[in-house]
């Protein structure tokens, strides 16, 4: 007769995102601009099916652009950061033994430098991104 095994996470279930923020910082920013994201991008669409309708709300557009824009920035960074350690083969941003490291680098000829100056050349881009956007953009 099979017997069931139930196993319980100590952390909490899994709706109760505040559980990750103790050990995985970044995942929780994550999370919570994820499901602020949901929402808030279906006002967002919303607001641009008006503009396009009647017009006159450029500026409302402009301000709430940036507010998206300001919302996505942790998830391009995290992308980006992703992107990086793949390229890297796990040299940025991982947890490796520094022997193992060593072994790594001898072997593919990997530096991490540029691995992990790639993230923040990227915000670095889409910050100038929106300044360029806030100033130019002339509703």
């Amino acid at each position: 007769m099979p017997t069931s095994k139930t196993l319980k996470d100590l952390r909490g279930p899994q709706r109760r995102i505040q559980r990750m923020a103790p050990f995985f910082f970044e995942g929780y920013i994550h999370v919570v601009v994820y499901r602020i994201m949901i929402p808030l991008t279906l006002l967002y669409a919303l607001f641009i099916i008006a503009y396009l309708a009647f017009g006159g709300l450029g500026t409302g557009l402009k301000i709430f652009t940036a507010v998206i824009w300001v919302l996505w920035t942790p998830q391009l960074f995290e992308v980006a950061k992703g992107l990086a350690l793949a390229w890297s083969r796990g040299m940025a941003f991982g947890h490796m033994n520094e022997e193992f490291a060593q072994m790594y680098r001898k072997r593919y000829h990997k530096r991490s430098g540029v691995y992990v100056a790639f993230p923040y050349v990227v915000l670095a881009l889409w910050a100038v991104g929106l300044i360029v956007l806030i100033v130019r953009w002339q509703p």
